[in-house]
């Protein structure tokens, strides 16, 4: 009897045993420990303000700042698991090796068991350069088409100049900062958001990960105001064109005509664009001469020329030499005004007065002696005697009349003249 129990006993344990056995088989059969990767997981550095302190700054190695993670744990844990519930971080301050690697360490953030991690790389690699910061001046470009009839008046930046600081061989590569705007459906005035893009010599882009300047992680404003446009002539002053002695014979411009944009209030009441007469000739030349004009000197306060092409006009002048012409006046000719009471005029002993009129060829053509009218003005003469008074000499428009001219005539008592 003894015997049965025993037996019957010994098979339970063997039982239980057998059922422990095979849990644990079906346990590490349907919840085996196995893995799962994570791909380019970011690496954080931390404590690099300690290099802050010493005016350095550390760059990270293109293609270090990344780690591949190979996670190993039963199953039913790796099903749960995500990327986010670890972090990867290198410490400038504690784990710097050889001066340019980092040790990367992994922690997990959970509570489950993980039997282990695998990562693809053990270091960041980092370069420590000088930290510089440096000044850029913001190029606002447009992008995209204004409104029929339309045009941008002005791209205005929050900031004309940007500070950047960072590793002086990311810094130097910076040629140029842009702040591209779409313009597309603008009217009257709008404030634009957008980012700032660094640029090299080549129109490549500068990668600013490791720069600090305002607006790398906020959006960049530029104010954008829309004009009206009116397409316009265009009137030269000539009056100043022709050294002395000569005289512009023809001018030709091209075009003849230029868009302008401004407030409709500023441009409805124009129909020309007066250039000054200091913009043609200025070296005063003579002959044939082309010269380029810019004509957006001078345009009124407000107004602009959208097109930089129809900025600049080519003149074409020819200035030749004037002609003259000479007219013999007797003192009888000239007209003498203001003669004083009491005293009469007399020219008994005046000379002929020879007077010399320049100008175009087709001005002097149409110009006779009797157009032109020589005066004195006798008005200052007080006594009977002779002067040499300046005669006043007027011609048709277009002549060149002396200006130096002279003449001696005298005034007598009418009862002096009886003796």
């Amino acid at each position: 009897m003894k015997t049965k129990i025993f037996n019957n006993l010994l098979l339970k344990i063997l039982s239980v045993i057998a059922a422990i056995l095979l849990w644990l088989l079906v346990i590490n059969i349907d919840d085996a420990i196995t893995s799962k990767p994570f791909r380019n997981v970011k690496v954080n550095m931390i404590n690099t303000d300690i290099l802050t302190t010493q005016g350095q700054m550390c760059r990270i190695e293109e293609g270090t700042d990344t780690v591949d993670l190979t996670i190993y744990a039963r199953r039913s844990v790796l099903k749960d698991l995500k990327a986010s519930d670890f972090v990867v971080t290198a410490d400038m301050q504690k784990d710097l090796r050889y001066g340019s690697m980092v040790k990367i360490e992994v922690a997990y953030l959970g509570n489950s068991t993980i039997e282990r991690i695998e990562q693809s790389r053990e270091n960041v690699l980092v370069s420590i350069e000088e930290s510089v910061t440096k000044q850029f001046k913001v190029s606002v470009e447009k992008k995209g088409e204004c409104s029929s009839g339309l045009v941008v008046g002005s791209m205005i930046p929050a900031q004309t100049l940007v500070e950047i600081t960072g590793p002086i061989s990311t810094v130097e590569r910076i040629n140029r900062v842009k702040a591209e705007v779409n313009v597309t459906g603008i009217t009257k005035t709008q404030v634009c958001f957008t980012k700032l893009e660094l640029l090299d010599n080549e129109g490549e882009p500068v990668d600013g990960t490791y720069l600090n300047y305002i607006g790398k992680d906020s959006e960049f404003e530029v104010t954008v105001t829309t004009l009206n446009k009116k397409r316009v002539g265009i009137s030269f002053d000539i009056s100043q064109v022709a050294p002395e002695g000569y005289g512009l014979s023809t001018i030709s411009y091209t075009p003849e005509t230029v868009e302008i944009a401004g407030l409709k209030s500023q441009i409805d009441p124009i129909l020309n664009l007066d250039i000054p007469p200091e913009a043609l000739n200025p070296d005063r030349q003579s002959g044939k001469i082309v010269q380029t004009v810019d004509i957006s000197q001078y345009l009124n306060s407000g107004l602009i020329i959208p097109n930089e092409e129809d900025k600049e006009i080519v003149v074409t002048m020819e200035i030749i030499p004037y002609q003259t012409v000479s007219y013999l006046y007797n003192a009888t000719q000239i007209q003498y005004l203001n003669i004083p009471e009491g005293l009469e005029l007399d020219v008994s002993e005046t000379e002929p007065l020879e007077v010399v009129i320049s100008g175009m060829d087709t001005v002097l053509a149409a110009v006779s002696m009797e157009q032109v009218l020589l005066s004195v003005d006798m008005s200052e003469c007080a006594r009977a005697k002779t002067y040499t008074l300046p005669v006043t000499v007027t011609a048709p428009e277009g002549c060149v009349v002396p200006e130096n001219l002279q003449i001696t005539v005298g005034l007598v008592r009418p009862e002096d003249e009886d003796e």
